[in-house]
């Protein structure tokens, strides 16, 4: 499988060009303010500015089939906006005020001919609709403008990582250079796209096509691919060298969640590589990946929290996946994936990176706390239960390690607090699939049927045997008596023994 994957992937590179983020669509006449794209440029090298630099290029014409006479009186404005001013913008346009007041600080920086001419940003407006098959009128240099679009936008960062925002806004200015607003009546046509870098030079390909922010996932989930593929390869060698004919239902559980895991990667690092050559998502792709994560990390929990229970250590399968912990395990895994699904079709992907954010995210710290809870609660009880020190020294060291895993999440989420954007999606991806990787990987360790532990389980089908033999510590205690009386050979001595 990784190497048909591998090759899908190779044709595709040799196949077709790598573009960038891609945006198209239609604006209706009813729009006032649209927002098109929200793109992280990087820090222009000056050794390389012309490969490093932000590149936004397209077309945007006026819909429909007839001719459109475009003045002042009609023409929409396109912007390139930096984050740090667009607040302004989007907040007033909300409120429904008028142009100048939305406009005010954008004409502190953008350039125009006749009205700004001492933009301190320069290059950030297009008048729009663009004329068919022509450039568009401020493009008078066809030579910046990149072969079959009619603009194009070079985005100089000189000291840091910024976000752009890619506006649409119906106003236009007047012969007095007042912003008022546009009497447009026609719909607008655009198709544009977005790149971190030359789009003509194959320099740095699947990592200039992304935002900033979203730089080097694509490695990240290929890496996590491989060692998850090679973790799932380790757990065959475990079920082979088990040679009973029914395997453990710890070990089938662990096999679940490793397969959903795998092919969680598998359409997570597809869809980042087919997002580098169209520009956008493949939706079924994001959607049942991040599903496939979540089962495996519901159907983690419920691993620990069995064996919290003595699961094939101290109590018969009955008793420690009761009614109870199948109710309350469904509800929190319910709860799980509605969370998913409210974010999912709520959430406004082009203002908010798909990033953990400890405020948005809360409910996913709080649910996983109070599984922490409820999987430390279960090991007190199982302690109080056992009567053999070793096995009781193992569930000690079982719960605290795992317990880091229930609460790493509360940490790193206030940790993200403090991390700027553009970096905070790389560093938390990094450590959450580092994290759940140690964490499946020391139960494939501890389930190995050849391991150290190997003597604390057994089968399901023997856990009375098990539990007879390693907890009847009369029996023990009666035999060693018996071996002590017939060494001394004393009856005195038996007696008082007894």
């Amino acid at each position: 499988m990784v190497l048909t994957y591998a090759i899908l992937i190779l044709s595709l590179i040799l196949g077709q060009p790598v573009y960038g983020v891609h945006r198209k669509g239609v604006i209706d006449t009813d729009e006032h303010v649209h927002i098109l794209a929200k793109f992280g440029v990087r820090q222009m090298d000056p050794i390389y500015p012309d490969r490093t630099k932000g590149y936004i290029y397209g077309n945007i014409t006026a819909g429909g089939t007839g001719n459109v006479t475009v003045d002042v009186t009609n023409r929409a404005v396109l912007l390139i906006v930096p984050e740090t001013k667009v607040s302004t913008v989007l907040l007033d346009s909300s409120y429904a005020v008028s142009c100048s007041s939305m406009m005010r600080e954008i004409s502190e920086i953008a350039f125009e001919p006749q009205c700004f001419t001492s933009g301190k940003r320069s290059d950030l407006m297009r008048w729009v609709p663009c004329p068919k098959n022509e450039l568009c009128a401020e493009e008078d240099n066809p030579d910046n403008v990149l072969k079959g679009y009619q603009f194009t936008f070079r985005l100089d960062e000189p000291y840091a990582p910024e976000y752009w925002y890619v506006l649409l806004i119906t106003c236009s200015l007047t012969s007095n250079c007042n912003w008022t607003l546009s009497n447009r009546e026609f719909p607008l046509e655009y198709d544009i796209w977005l790149n971190n870098g030359n789009p003509e030079t194959s320099f740095e390909t699947f990592s200039r096509e992304f935002s900033f922010d979203e730089q080097e996932i694509i490695h990240i989930y290929m890496i996590a691919f491989i060692i998850y593929i090679t973790l799932a390869l380790f757990q065959l060698r475990a079920i082979a060298i088990d040679k009973h004919s029914r395997l453990p239902f710890r070990q089938r559980i662990l096999s679940w969640v490793i397969g959903f895991k795998c092919s969680a990667l598998l359409l997570q690092s597809t869809n980042t590589y087919i997002y580098a050559f169209v520009g956008h998502n493949v939706n079924l792709f994001v959607f049942v990946g991040e599903l496939l994560r979540i089962f495996a990390v519901c159907g983690f929990c419920l691993l620990l929290i069995l064996l919290a229970r003595g699961y094939s250590l101290n109590r018969l399968p009955s008793q420690a996946y009761s009614n109870r912990v199948h109710y309350v395990w469904c509800l929190f895994s319910t709860i799980h994936v509605v969370l998913f699904l409210y974010d999912y079709f709520t959430d406004d992907a082009i203002v908010r990176p798909v990033a953990f954010d400890f405020l948005a995210d809360k409910l996913i710290i709080v649910l996983r706390i109070l599984q922490g809870l409820w999987f430390i609660v279960e090991i007190k009880k199982s302690l109080r239960r056992e009567t053999d020190e070793e096995r009781a020294v193992f569930l000690i060291h079982l719960g605290a390690a795992y317990m880091v895993w229930f609460v790493y999440l509360l940490g790193l989420g206030f940790i993200a607090i403090f991390i700027s954007p553009m970096w905070r999606l790389k560093i938390v991806l990094s450590i959450s699939t580092f994290a759940n990787f140690v964490a499946i990987a020391g139960l494939v360790h501890v389930f190995w049927p050849t391991g150290s532990s190997r003597k604390f389980f057994s089968r399901d089908g023997n856990i009375h045997r098990h539990i007879e033999r390693t907890s009847s510590t009369e029996l023990d205690d009666y035999e060693r008596l018996l071996i002590a009386a017939d060494s001394s050979d004393n009856d005195d001595i038996i007696m008082s023994e007894l």
